[in-house]
C-alpha cells in the first residue's frame, strides 16, 4: 500500500482542522439558542475526531487528496487497494459519529441534537465550498427525501435549524464588523 505524502498529509490534517473548527462555531453560536446547549458544546469539541483514529486517518488522507484533486481539475488515482481503505474509513465514520443517518437504524432515530449538528456540518461545508452564502440549504435540498427520509416535522425541524444558524451567524458576523 502506497503511504500518503507529507503534501498530502499536511493538506489533509489543516482542512480537517479548518473543518472542525466551522462546524464548532456554529454549534456555538446556536447552542443558546436551544436548550440542547451543554450537549451541543460537547459535539463541538467531539466532532469528527474520530477521523484522526487509525480506522479512519489514512482513508480520509487519500479521500482529501481526491476531492483536492477534482476540485483543481488534476489528475487523480487511488493506489492499488486504496479504495477499498477509503469505503473502510468513511463507513466507520458514519457508521460511529450521531450526526450521520447512517449512525442510526433509520435516519428518523436521529434526535434533535444529531440533526443540529449534521446542519452545522452542512453548513461548515457550504462554508468551505462558497456555497449559497456559506448555508447549508444545498445539502438539505440534495438528501432530504432522497438518501435522508425523515418525516415531514423533522424535514421542517432541519429547516428551522438552517434558518437560525443562519442568522446567528449573520448576527454573529454583522456584530464582528461593528467592532472591526
Amino acid at each position: 500500500m502506497t503511504e500518503p505524502s507529507q503534501t498530502m498529509i499536511a493538506f489533509y490534517e489543516q482542512r480537517t482542522k479548518e473543518h472542525i473548527e466551522r462546524v464548532q462555531r456554529c454549534l456555538y453560536v446556536i447552542a443558546d439558542s436551544t436548550q440542547h446547549a451543554d450537549e451541543l458544546r460537547m459535539r463541538a469539541e467531539l466532532h469528527d475526531a474520530s477521523k484522526f483514529s487509525d480506522a479512519e486517518r489514512t482513508g480520509y488522507i487519500w479521500l482529501t487528496e481526491f476531492h483536492r484533486c477534482r476540485r483543481n481539475g488534476e489528475p487523480f488515482s487511488y493506489p492499488a487497494g486504496m479504495e477499498d481503505l477509503v469505503r473502510q474509513a468513511i463507513k466507520h465514520h458514519v457508521t460511529t459519529n450521531r450526526h450521520h443517518p447512517e449512525f442510526h437504524a433509520t435516519p428518523a432515530d436521529m434526535s434533535d441534537v444529531d440533526l443540529i449538528e449534521m446542519v452545522c456540518d452542512w453548513t461548515a461545508m457550504a462554508q468551505e465550498f462558497g456555497e449559497d452564502g456559506g448555508s447549508a440549504r444545498p445539502y438539505a435540498d440534495r438528501p432530504l427525501g432522497r438518501r435522508l427520509i425523515l418525516p415531514d416535522d423533522r424535514v421542517e425541524f432541519v429547516h428551522q435549524v438552517i434558518k437560525l444558524v443562519d442568522r446567528r451567524l449573520s448576527d454573529q458576523e454583522a456584530a464582528n464588523a461593528k467592532t472591526s
